[in-house]
């Protein structure tokens, strides 16, 4: 298991000496893990975060995800953003509540068999609709007012797809995993 923590001052996680998977709580209970939001503002901070975290995978750290998700080194492996800005990438397993819906499975499996843009692309679709599923899942207890008002905000915002499409024109994708490789 992988995780991939942002450096900031005001990060609620922390990485040392490749201990990756250590999480200070945070103060806030919007951004643990175990927090279910049940409004419309708590249901979009927690898309957004966890959405911050995805485009920090696919932007500047979109060498390091190509990276972890070598093929050969395990299967079924999955994205996960979290709702303090963090990724991730893991075998499929429980680290959401169980009841919660799960990420695509096996976003490493075509990793080598496609061009890099397309892979990440295929990936952004994948993760765009996990995030959607999160929100409409905890949408559930809403009047049909507030799922359009949650619908149309998160409507306003660009899809992770579409933001990878803008980040890479062209080949810089390449370039980012080659540099990337350098520095391993």
């Amino acid at each position: 298991m992988f995780r991939r923590v942002v450096p900031s001052s005001s990060s609620s996680s922390s990485a040392q000496n490749g201990d990756m998977h250590r999480r200070v709580p945070s103060s806030s209970p919007l951004i643990s893990d175990d927090y279910i939001p049940r409004t419309v503002e708590h249901i979009f901070i927690n898309y957004r975060l966890r959405r911050v975290g995805l485009l920090r995978a696919f932007g500047t750290d979109a060498g390091t995800l190509y990276n972890l998700c070598d093929p050969g080194y395990k299967e079924n492996l999955s994205l996960y953003g979290y709702p303090d800005g963090t990724w991730d990438v893991q075998e499929a397993c429980m680290v959401l509540p169980p009841n919660l819906p799960e990420p695509a499975v096996g976003i490493n499996l075509a990793r080598d068999r496609m061009r890099a843009i397309d892979w990440v692309t295929l990936v952004a679709e994948h993760c765009d609709s996990w995030l959607l599923s999160l929100a409409f899942f905890f949408s559930v207890g809403l009047s049909r007012d507030d799922r359009d008002s949650l619908f149309e905000r998160i409507n306003d915002l660009p899809t992770l797809a579409e933001k990878v499409k803008e980040y890479y024109p062209g080949q810089l994708i390449q370039s980012r995993i080659q540099q990337a490789n350098l520095e391993n």
